[in-house]
């Protein structure tokens, strides 16, 4: 009896494995019997991970410490395997929640959120208010070097903190609080953007107050440090009802302003990351669920999408995309990838339809989209369990391999291959750098056009593979042409088009490529 049952696990797990989507390498479910959510990762310089986010569980699962309180930073090290180097519990005896992980110049890291903990477990300060801003250095090993309490007698929140080119540090929130505390500005709204530039030795050397008069509200999101040195912000902002925009503000090293934008559409823009490019310009993703309007040249696909848009130097929208299915997106990273393409990652609850080419395989499941550089979906990727896999994000390394984490609740089954420990963990996944390959090589290879240049019609060879879907795009990355169809070899009339070079995206049961032509 028990020959037999050591053979039906042993099949099971391999059934289990086999059934995970191919282009993971491996995959860890992180947690304890509580919850963990809100992960953030970066690459070490050994090659490995760092992975940091809030956690309340107590010993139990792969977390070695007590909860010090309410919710605490949980961060962890591991090795380019995924396995566990050291890992640490860090917080007080309220609530503190992570948002920002960073790298230093002597190797160490940044990590930084919102607290409101009195002066218990590892926080040596009191709290200003009803919460503060809380950022703290910790060396290669996860030991605290130094900490840092900064708010006022309302409501601070921490979005990014990084390290500065002159030895300082940058701290970007937002802020409820009237002048108190370490806030030194009145508000002009009821939300402020707070940006606070502090020397080597963590006084503050300048703060900024962005906001305006009356009733707006601005809640931080994200930020960068741009090439020359100026710093990038982006933040919910609430001009007009009903919906919110996405808000966009540049300032120099001294926090003056060098521009600001907001774009919207008819209904709800919220939460855009961004990211600089290597040209100069910004990348930024959100959610939507405006139709086309006002800054929003696309209509939604269902619910909310992502919005993305590229950001020239001096703002402006050099192209956007409105990427999505029936159902609901959100993505919660963006950056360029080493092709100068996009990586965009989030969550999703969308069966196939608009622009998901793979179903929900539950409550909602990460979703990894890959854009040309200007904004052509080259690749996409579903993963989830049968539960609820979210906040997902995503970073490249600097051999292309490619790392995403978030938050799930899923046990065994689909792409999962480990069950929950509690009610939510951490759950990352190292996924192999030529996914792209992986999914479209052999369909691509399959299509031919012709003739190539056209005048009038476009023909498509699909050797006897059936057609869901046709784009056609300028080399700009504006949609020119949207066809549904369910066809073998379609012929296309592109007799309208003007002279110059297009690409045509295609997809199949499945699988998508992006093919170039010329119209004559």
């Amino acid at each position: 009896m028990k020959k037999h049952l050591t053979i039906f696990l042993i099949f099971f797990s391999l059934s289990t494995l086999l059934a995970q989507d191919p282009s993971i390498i491996w995959q860890r479910t992180i947690g304890g019997s509580e919850t963990e959510m809100l992960p953030s990762i970066i690459e070490t310089n050994d090659g490995g991970i760092l992975l940091a986010g809030t956690s309340n569980s107590n010993i139990s699962g792969e977390k070695s410490e007590n909860s010090r309180g309410g919710d605490d930073f949980w961060i962890l090290k591991l090795d380019n395997s995924g396995i566990i180097e050291w890992q640490k519990t860090i917080g007080g005896s309220g609530n503190d929640n992570l948002t920002a992980i960073t790298k230093t110049a002597d190797g160490g890291y940044l990590i930084g959120g919102t607290s409101n903990s009195p002066i218990s477990g590892e926080k040596t300060e009191p709290s200003r208010g009803m919460s503060d801003y809380w950022f703290l250095k910790i060396d290669e090993n996860g030991t605290i070097v130094w900490q840092k309490t900064l708010g006022g007698a309302d409501v601070d929140s921490l979005r990014n903190i990084r390290e500065t080119v002159d030895g300082g540090y940058i701290v970007y929130g937002h802020s409820r609080s009237q002048i108190s505390g370490d806030k030194t500005l009145p508000l002009h709204g009821v939300v402020d953007l707070w940006l606070i530039k502090l020397n080597s030795d963590r006084t503050i050397l300048w703060q900024k107050s962005y906001g305006f008069a009356g009733n707006s509200e601005f809640y931080s999101i994200d930020f960068d440090i741009t090439e020359n040195g100026s710093y990038m912000m982006s933040a919910n902002y609430n001009p007009f009802q009903p919906g919110d925009a996405f808000y966009f503000l540049q300032v120099n090293n001294t926090g003056s302003i060098i521009w600001e934008k907001y774009y919207q559409g008819d209904q709800t823009d919220i939460t855009p990351f961004l990211s600089s490019t290597a040209e100069g310009n910004f990348i930024a993703a959100g959610t939507s669920e405006s139709d086309a309007s006002l800054d929003k040249t696309e209509n939604s696909q269902g619910s909310f999408d992502y919005w993305v848009l590229e950001l020239n130097p001096n703002g402006a929208i050099s192209w956007q995309n409105t990427i999505g299915g029936l159902g609901g997106e959100q993505p919660w990273s963006v950056m360029q990838t080493i092709d100068g393409g996009y990586l965009i990652a989030g969550n999703s609850d969308s069966p196939i339809s608009g622009d998901k080419i793979e179903d929900s395989k539950g409550g909602s499941d990460y979703w990894i989209v890959k854009l040309n550089n200007v904004g052509i979906i080259e690749w996409q990727n579903t993963i989830g369990g049968i539960g609820t896999d979210h906040h997902a994000r995503i970073i490249e390394g600097v051999n292309g391999d490619l790392y995403v984490c978030g938050a799930s609740s899923s046990d065994i089954s689909s792409d999962k291959i480990e069950n929950s420990r509690g009610l939510s963990d951490f759950w990352l996944l190292k996924l192999d750098s030529t996914l792209s390959l992986i999914q479209n090589n052999s369909f691509a290879s399959a299509i031919t056009l012709f003739p190539n240049p056209t005048n009038n019609t476009l023909h498509i060879n699909t050797h006897d593979q059936s057609i869901d879907q046709i784009n056609i795009y300028t080399i700009t990355g504006n949609r020119l042409i949207h066809i549904e169809i369910d066809s073998i070899s379609p012929e296309i009339d592109v007799s309208s088009l003007a002279t110059g070079v297009y690409y045509v995206q295609l997809f199949s049961q499945g699988n998508v490529t992006l093919k170039k032509f010329i119209k004559g």
